[in-house]
């Protein structure tokens, strides 16, 4: 009688630990920390057709990236501040179906463009970024270069 209980409780543990996992993995908002090398890493694996945001403490100001994989399954990346609108604090953009849309001024923009396209209303793309075995790493100087474009805004970092 005991092992029948304690097999319905693991099972019962197991479905939970899974539902569990399945909820979090959806889970958009990770923090950076440099390295020893003076970058920040993002595994590509992590990135999906759903916009995941990065977040890296840049005295005490935190600086947001904003990934997501386009139709063709290519990786982007960029700073989550719209170019024209920063720095008013609603120049971040939220996914809105397929397309990420400026909180500021409305404007979408495609994932195929995101990292891409300099200047007007889009997200500020990341000079210096390099993709090694799986990894997209980014120069820390970089981050912390775009501290004045984040010290309004008020995107949601978590």
């Amino acid at each position: 009688m005991k092992r029948k209980q304690l097999l319905a409780l693991l099972l019962a543990l197991t479905l939970t630990i899974s539902l569990l996992s399945a909820c979090s993995g959806g889970k958009t908002f990770t923090s950076l920390q440099a390295n020893e090398n003076g970058t920040v890493t993002i595994q590509t694996q992590e990135i999906t057709s759903t916009a995941k945001f990065f977040n890296y403490d840049a005295d005490g100001v935190t600086v947001q990236l904003v990934a997501l994989r386009d139709s063709s399954n290519g990786v982007h990346l960029a700073f989550n501040t719209c170019q024209s609108c920063s720095p008013s604090p609603k120049a971040y953009y939220r996914q809105s179906g397929n397309v990420l849309q400026c909180e500021n001024c409305g404007f979408t923009f495609a994932p195929e463009q995101i990292g891409i396209v300099h200047g007007g209303c889009n997200p500020w793309p990341i000079d210096g970024v390099s993709v090694d075995e799986g990894c997209i790493v980014i120069p820390v100087t970089k981050l912390e270069a775009m501290l004045p474009q984040f010290t309004s805004w008020g995107g949601p970092t978590k």
